[in-house]
């Protein structure tokens, strides 16, 4: 009679492959929590939560409702790779209609199951010996704190997450109606108001033509100029922002999704192929800046002409953002509007104080200054060595490796962190590749006795100064102010990433291994290889699968 052989200590009584049961933890359910929900349907032993600060999911699409607010890209081009909606109204949708399309997808991806709203994310500490993340997380509702761990983190708060004033002294002691673009009442009436829009990048671009028929004045004060281009994807929107689709258009989307899914490909070919604009010197740079350029002097040959040649930026098409602001020059021209190029010096309890000594009394002031795009996380994120991530970024500017990964912070994972594809074309297929960026970590910590795993200083240090290098190369770097820059026309640009979407897309799809380091939950880091048998050996599922012919 044989006996029983004790199985060796170094061995798992597993099939290899089987996942061990992980917790994640999502900070925001924007597009891109909403995006992890959706692949978290296809993992195995995976538990999350997403921590969101707002009573809703959409991020910035729920945060922003200013006049005019929508997405200066078409509206088929934002939404995911892997879904389109048939029923988009236009060709350029507001926020509302966008809104409502990701809280459609976020019921369908079980978010609400999931996610806790007016929960806000205080601070997040590493720990070696465990393994996990200890989160603490304020209830906003109650004002109860608690604290939640997880093996992995993965930051989808993005970057358009922190609105914030602007830095000009005596604004609050002002004693009209003082609103930012970031969180906008909706009950603010400014029928017949003398109203100041401070800023002229993308939001204010969408104020100014929104409120100049309804306003008594409006006085813009933009102190540097910058490039208001045409409609992009202009042969698929005759008539502009204004361009609708048809009942039969949207049935044809809905009826034949062979159709939708080529006119989408469309749609981001042509947005794609504007990347090569973006370096200096080029014969697309010329060409796109001469198109610009004219269009502008012809949107603006109602205004006096001195004042016109200050609209005209002098630095490269794309140093910052271009944006597509339709009616916005035509805005400018109009009895009840100017445009201030001074700077301000001071905002008292009447309205605005320029530099030159002139007072601009209003009822109404209209930050549109954007948000903190530092990129620095808006609480603690200590992880191994006691490194503050944000200690450290608000030190040396935020420095990610491809987007996605950090030195010293094991586990963690960012979606739109530093030098994302935000201004290269489309942002949905990069969200969805840092997603699957994340995944394929999440597989190794599931399946192959991953305790943690980090991105090396060095590999770190070495792909930064290699994006350095490129922006040298492309507009991005170019002489103007930029947030891309943190504000200033020297600093080193955490915005746009250095290539083309596909050129990211390709970079990112199969990750460097060599470039991290590996903790083992074993002794043996081969433990995961388990018994012998694979999970089709168990099942006797076709074990002859590898035959081809």
């Amino acid at each position: 009679m044989g006996s029983v052989v004790e199985t060796p200590s170094i061995v798992q009584n597993h099939h290899l492959g089987k996942p061990k049961p992980v917790r994640v933890i999502v900070i925001g359910a924007g597009i891109s929590g909403i995006a992890f929900a959706y692949k978290a349907q296809f993992l195995e032993n995976v538990e999350y939560v997403i921590y969101e600060k707002n009573a809703d999911v959409g991020g910035t699409w729920l945060e922003s409702r200013y006049p005019g607010c929508s997405c200066d890209i078409p509206a088929h081009s934002y939404s995911y790779p892997w879904v389109g909606n048939p029923n988009w109204s236009k060709v350029y949708v507001g926020a509302e209609e966008i809104f409502e399309f990701y809280r459609q997808k976020a019921q369908e991806y079980k978010v609400y199951e999931h996610a806790k709203f007016n929960h806000k994310v205080l601070g997040a500490v590493w720990s070696e010996e465990t393994g996990r993340w200890t989160v603490k997380v304020q209830d906003l509702v109650s004002g109860e704190v608690s604290e939640d761990s997880a093996e992995v983190v993965l930051n989808c708060a993005g970057v358009l997450n922190s609105w914030k004033w602007p830095t000009i002294g005596g604004l609050h002691s002002f004693q009209g109606k003082l609103a930012h673009t970031g969180a906008y009442p909706q009950d603010l009436d400014l029928s017949g108001k003398r109203v100041a829009v401070i800023g002229a990048g993308s939001s204010a671009i969408q104020v100014v033509p929104t409120i100049q028929p309804i306003v008594k004045s409006l006085v813009n004060f933009a102190r540097s100029p910058t490039w208001i281009a045409p409609q992009f994807v202009g042969r698929l929107a005759p008539d502009g922002r204004r361009t609708v689709y048809t009942e039969e258009q949207k049935e044809k989307f809905r009826n034949d999704p062979a159709y939708l899914k080529q006119y989408r490909r469309e749609v981001d070919h042509e947005l794609n192929s504007r990347f090569p604009n973006f370096y200096k010197g080029s014969p697309e740079q010329k060409a796109s800046r001469e198109i610009v350029e004219k269009s502008m002097r012809e949107r603006l040959a109602k205004m006096d002409p001195v004042l016109r040649e200050k609209l005209i930026p002098e630095f490269d098409v794309g140093c910052k953002r271009v944006t597509p602001g339709e009616g916005y020059l035509e805005a400018l021209q109009e009895d009840n509007v100017e445009i201030v190029r001074t700077s301000i010096k001071e905002i008292n309890a009447e309205g605005v104080v320029t530099s030159d000594g002139q007072t601009y009394p209003v009822d109404v002031i209209i930050a549109a200054t954007g948000y903190d795009t530092s990129y620095v996380p808006a609480f603690p994120v200590v992880g191994r060595n006691n490194v503050d991530l944000g200690t450290r970024w608000s030190k040396t500017g935020a420095e990610a490796y491809f987007t996605c990964a950090v030195p010293d912070m094991p586990n963690y994972f960012m979606v739109v962190g530093p030098n994302t594809p935000i201004s290269n074309g489309s942002l949905m297929p990069s969200i969805e590749a840092q997603v699957e960026f994340a995944l394929s970590f999440l597989d190794k910590i599931q399946r192959q006795g991953v305790k943690s795993v980090v991105v090396s200083t060095q590999a770190t240090t070495e792909f930064n100064d290699h994006k350095d290098a490129i922006m040298e190369l492309l507009a991005f770097s170019g002489n103007c102010n930029s947030w891309y820059k943190g504000g200033s026309s020297t600093g080193r640009i955490v915005g746009p990433w250095p290539g083309s979407v596909n050129h990211f897309l390709e970079s990112v799809r199969n990750p460097r291994l060599q470039d991290f380091e590996f903790v083992y939950a074993t002794p043996n880091r081969f433990s995961y290889l388990g018994n012998g048998l694979t999970l089709r050996d168990v099942k006797k599922e076709d074990l002859g699968w590898y035959i081809q012919a």
